[in-house]
């Protein structure tokens, strides 16, 4: 098949076939300037927002158990001593989820005499026993 164009130069068919290529071209990376590609419009807040969005969604670990806990001043009734006993405030160590190590604490009448040392050890949690 062939058609012929009459009036037309080696010019003019020159430049439509560089505005075939030219078109070409730009249809071909076309997407690839929309992506923010080199060359392309840089990616905006809309894009930003788009990618973390479909971003998959990871749940951060459970933070950690303390290992040791404060425990305040109290006065509370001690059944070996037989009397009301100022304990100090402490730390206690979790050694599982039943039993703290409690250090060795020195307990007093609620007057400030009558110093009685308590051994330390182990024992149930401060919200399950009643004596220091």
């Amino acid at each position: 098949m062939r058609i012929q164009i009459t009036g037309a130069t080696l010019g003019d068919v020159m430049r439509m076939l560089r505005a075939i290529v030219f078109v070409s071209l730009l249809l071909a990376a076309g997407p690839a300037f929309a992506q923010g590609l080199p060359g392309g419009r840089p990616p905006d807040a809309i894009d930003r927002a788009r990618a973390l969005a479909i971003q998959p969604f990871s749940v951060p670990p459970p933070p950690a158990r303390p290992t040791e806990r404060y425990v305040p001043p109290a006065r509370v009734y001690s059944p070996a001593l037989g009397r009301d006993v100022l304990v100090p405030g402490h730390y206690e160590r979790e050694v599982n989820g039943q039993r703290v190590e409690v250090p060795p604490l020195v307990v007093t009448t609620p007057d400030g005499l009558n110093a009685v040392v308590v051994p330390g050890g182990e024992r149930p949690p401060i919200e399950q026993r009643g004596a220091p």
